[in-house]
């Protein structure tokens, strides 16, 4: 009988993931929409107000669909939907 490690069941759990997602979408919305655009930039500023929800409903589709083909390693998907959610909200700044 085999039995998984604690920390492997939190990292594997589906639910965690996607609170993980959107928890780490709030933060990166909040970064962004602190930053100041100029008006030249030609989008009035809506573009940093939509893009991490967009990247973060985007990590939640694609980690939906890696959970029905892969069983393990899932959170990874996570991990970089999370990294590149903050990596553009910081580069609102």
């Amino acid at each position: 009988m085999k039995v998984k490690n604690k920390t492997s069941n939190i990292i594997d759990n589906r639910s965690i993931n996607l609170i993980v997602i959107l928890i780490f979408s709030i933060i990166s919305w909040s970064i962004s929409v602190s930053a100041e655009v100029p008006q030249s930039s030609g989008h009035g500023g809506f573009l940093n107000l939509t893009y991490s929800w967009f990247v973060g409903i985007l990590t939640i589709i694609i980690y939906l669909f890696s959970k029905l083909f892969l069983k393990k390693y899932n959170w990874v998907i996570t991990v970089i939907g999370v990294i590149f959610n903050l990596y553009e909200a910081i580069d609102f700044l």
